[in-house]
């Protein structure tokens, strides 16, 4: 019976260690912090490895997708695309009477070639994000921002874009990720979500806490909150 109230302690404490099956909902929600932030991609982070996980939050609670490169810098890389609807899993939340509730991944994987992985890497040069830049962000759940864990070679880099302008054309790999996904899922349309956060203001507590804020630190996660 212990064992029950142990996953709820840890979520409240900003999440458990990530330790791989995302795709499995309890992994999901007692984790989910520590899968955005890539914290086992910089454990694993060493040279002659490529490893990028990529995050769409596009308002939590309608739509996230997820998008992980693994390879061989210089060589081909195998690419999964995720997308998940509806209002998300709880990553505040654990109901033991229906623990997969509101659960789903759309799942597709593809192989990219030397030539595609590096149009990739070319684009992500191009967006900077090799390089710390987005430090004291603060991404929303309840908007729209993309992350980005990336180990090349040795080198782990963590950033995070709050919606900048009502588009993401700053970050040239975003269109590359959309065109190669696969799930057959449809993209959240962007929206100024101005107004639905103001409305969140006069919420009661229970329903603010379904919401949540992760923190940028220095090239990773930190202080992630309730709000």
């Amino acid at each position: 019976m212990h064992k029950l109230f142990l996953l709820p302690l840890c979520l409240w404490a900003a999440g458990c260690s990530y330790q791989g099956n995302i795709d499995k909902p309890h992994t999901q929600k007692a984790t989910w912090f520590s899968y955005v932030g890539g914290e086992d991609i910089r454990q694993r982070c060493q040279p002659g490895m490529t490893e990028y996980r990529f995050v769409y939050n596009a308002v939590y609670d309608e739509q996230i997708r997820t998008y992980e490169v693994t390879g061989v810098p210089g060589d081909t890389a195998e690419l999964i695309s995720r997308a998940q609807e509806g209002s998300g899993v709880r990553v505040n939340h654990i109901s033991l009477s229906d623990p997969l509730a509101q659960f789903g991944w759309k799942k597709s994987q593809r192989s990219l070639s030397r030539e595609e992985l590096a149009e990739l890497e070319q684009m992500l040069q191009q967006s900077g994000a090799g390089e710390l830049q987005t430090e004291g962000d603060r991404l929303r759940s309840d908007d729209f921002y993309w992350t980005s864990a990336l180990c090349h070679d040795g080198n782990f880099v963590f950033n995070g874009w709050k919606l900048k302008d009502k588009s993401f054309d700053h970050l040239a790999f975003v269109p590359y990720l959309l065109n190669q996904d696969q799930t057959g899922v449809a993209v959240n349309p962007i929206r100024d979500m101005g107004t639905a956060l103001q409305a969140r203001m006069g919420q009661s507590k229970a329903e603010k806490h379904k919401h949540f804020e992760l923190r940028v630190g220095n090239n990773g996660l930190t202080n992630n909150a309730l709000f």
